[in-house]
Formats: C-alpha cells, structure tokens, sequence
C-alpha cells in the first residue's frame, strides 16, 4: 500500500523532499488500516505521528499543511478531481484533513 501511496502523491506532484511527504503517508496509512481516526484526527494520526517523528504536533500540521500547499502549486488540483471523479468547490479552503480522505477514499476502492 505505501508504494500505491507515493505513486499517487508523485502524480499529485509531492515527492519525498517535502517536509511533509513522510508525514502524509504515515496519516494515509494510519486512517486506511481505521478510518474512524479521521473523527478525531489530532489525536487519532497527528499524535501518533510526532511521536514516530519525536516531534510535535504543531510540526506535523505545518508540514502537512505544506503537502497541501504543493499539491495546490503542483497541479495536483486536476489529479485529485480525477481521483474524486467530480470537481473540488474552490469556496472553501482545502484543509490537510481533506486531502487525506481523499487519499483514503480513493485508495479504498
């Protein structure tokens, strides 16, 4: 699973230089094997994470917040309508959250 990951976060035009990047997949996989985390996702995925990591939770929210930022100035936008197969409503900010249930949802198919 975590090679379908990154070869969906390569196509979204995240590679491992990101801060993020390691991050990111860690939250995808955690809420794969429970989605249920996503309800309570601070302390669900973002806690467990900066553990892993040694570092903080606050850490690990900036630099997903950086993974989304790049998604956004990558192209990744097109991709992951593709994955959601409908168009993402630009009125609203997409969150780190977002982006991680999109992941999962598209690699729960």
């Amino acid at each position: 699973m975590t090679k379908k990951i990154q070869n969906v976060l390569q196509c979204a035009g995240i590679y491992q230089h990101y801060y993020g990047y390691n991050y990111f997949q860690d939250a995808v996989l955690l809420a794969l094997k429970e989605p249920e985390r996503l309800q309570s996702i601070r302390k669900e995925i973002y806690f467990p994470i900066a553990q892993k990591y040694h570092t903080s939770i606050a850490n690990v929210e900036k630099n997903l917040r950086t993974v989304r930022d790049a998604v956004i100035k990558n192209g990744g936008l097109k991709i992951l309508e593709s994955m959601m197969g409908r168009s993402l409503s630009f009125d609203k900010k997409l969150y780190p959250k977002d982006l991680i249930c999109i992941f999962v949802s598209y690699l729960s198919e």
